[in-house]
């Protein structure tokens, strides 16, 4: 490994450990407004969580289904292909041998 890229994995790596040892509540501080426009059982805090739920949901809901999308595509095109393979060829019937008297 060049030195150049064992200085970037190290570095990489202070980072990560760095953020890990950083306490819950520090990280949990992303939005001001979260924590200090809305009371707890406010409505219009509530809308905001929903509306937030539906935001974050909306890439996964896409994500699967092109996945699923490409996963069914995969099988039916493979399902042809397996069904080609296990076709078996008719051969001609022959007559068995005939054994000499001895």
């Amino acid at each position: 490994m060049r030195t150049a890229d064992a200085r970037i994995l190290v570095v990489l790596a202070a980072l990560l450990a760095s953020a890990l040892l950083l306490p819950a509540h520090v990280l949990a501080q992303g939005c001001a407004m979260c924590g200090t426009a809305f009371t707890k059982d406010d409505p219009v805090t509530r809308a905001f969580s929903w509306s937030v739920l539906f935001l974050i949901a909306m890439p996964y809901t896409l994500f699967a289904l092109a996945a699923g999308w490409l996963f069914l595509a995969h099988r039916r095109r493979s399902g042809r292909r397996r069904a080609d393979v296990i076709v078996l060829r008719r051969t001609q019937a022959t007559d068995a041998p005939e054994e000499s008297p001895t």
